[in-house]
């Protein structure tokens, strides 16, 4: 928890520096704090894992809760108390919903899991660059068109896609995600949303295939479909680059 700590009152900072000054855009400025913090010196593996997570409760407060980034970061300076009441909220509060007893801290109800989302910032004008990026990777069984890219990036996908590479699709998102162009959660809003279908079953991709299948992404120099993604995702980084 200290990690997490650290960052937010880092994140405080330099809000009060950027934002509350007019310098930056409240987006303009999360993207920028969350790329300039994706990486930490430090050889021990705990502590990066938990700079990681991290860094991941920082994304959903910056990216998906501006409802507490006004309510909290327009304050001058904050108590510690103010802290934790803030980590408790953006662990367990829907976005606009009331308050939760800090008693359940420890549980999310299933309407409030189901509320996480991509947050993609792509804009529509590039699905169909996606859609062709998908379909020459070879990622799901069937063609997917540029409206089915869209709706699968804007969570409003409605029937799912069925993998066939789930290496390339855990490779993708994740690029997508190091770019801030998506959530860091990415793997459990997909598992959440049903809207990537196990090869013949008609049962969601899981977050652990997710993360297994990124792990041996990263694990091997290339696999089938890199090279198209890395095109593609290249054209979007310079793009997209702030």
């Amino acid at each position: 928890m200290n990690h997490l700590r650290q960052l937010l009152l880092e994140a405080h900072r330099e809000y009060q520096n950027y934002v509350a000054t007019g310098i930056m855009t409240p987006r303009v400025f999360a993207l920028q704090f969350l790329d300039g913090h994706h990486y930490v010196e430090d050889n021990n593996v705990v502590d990066k894992n938990m700079h990681r997570k991290a860094l991941g409760a920082i994304s959903i407060l910056l990216l998906e809760r501006d409802d507490l980034v006004k309510r909290f970061f327009s304050r001058p300076s904050w108590e510690s108390s103010d802290i934790d009441k803030m980590i408790v909220l953006v662990y367990t509060e829907s976005h606009g919903g009331k308050e939760q007893d800090t008693g359940t801290f420890n549980s999310l109800s299933v309407n409030q899991t189901r509320k996480q989302k991509l947050s993609c910032a792509i804009r529509v004008e590039d699905m169909p660059l996606l859609a062709d990026c998908v379909n020459d990777a070879g990622l799901f069984q069937k063609e997917v068109t540029a409206q089915e890219m869209n709706d699968l990036m804007n969570d409003t996908l409605t029937i799912p896609l069925v993998s066939a590479n789930l290496m390339g699709i855990a490779y993708f998102f994740d690029c997508l995600s190091a770019m801030n162009l998506i959530s860091r959660c990415w793997q459990t809003v997909l598992e959440r949303n049903g809207s990537i279908l196990l090869q013949g079953k008609n049962k969601p991709q899981s977050r652990t295939n997710y993360s297994s299948a990124l792990n041996r992404a990263k694990g091997v120099f290339s696999f089938y479909g890199k090279k198209d993604i890395d095109i593609c995702l290249k054209h979007i980084r310079d793009k997209y680059a702030l």
